[in-house]
């Protein structure tokens, strides 16, 4: 009966818990970064959306383009709350696939 009552307990603990939200990452194509300050302005962009994470940055072939890789929380954020958080900032950004340039 002690062993019963043991995993009511380990199972009504764990169900209380929420499940794990799944890291997404994704591609985020800008435009207009012709300084180091456009990209730190980008950056302090993405990073005041909940979760998100900066993988990486790629130059584009362009002047003043590139691509930043991101990472996020599901649960907390989606793609549309960065990329519009970089448009509020005053630049050009779009979601790309990998592929794209």
């Amino acid at each position: 009966m002690k062993s019963l009552h043991l995993a009511l307990a380990v199972v009504g603990t764990l169900s209380a818990f929420p499940a794990s939200a799944a890291e997404q990452r994704i591609n985020i194509g800008v435009g207009e970064l012709t300084c180091p300050t456009c990209s730190y302005t980008v950056a302090a962009a993405m990073r005041g959306v909940p979760s998100v994470e900066i993988i990486d940055f790629t130059e584009g072939e362009e002047f003043g383009t590139g691509t930043y890789i991101v990472a996020f929380d599901d649960e907390a954020t989606d793609q549309d709350m960065i990329v519009e958080a970089i448009r509020a900032t005053g630049y050009p950004a779009d979601i790309v696939e990998s592929g794209d340039s």
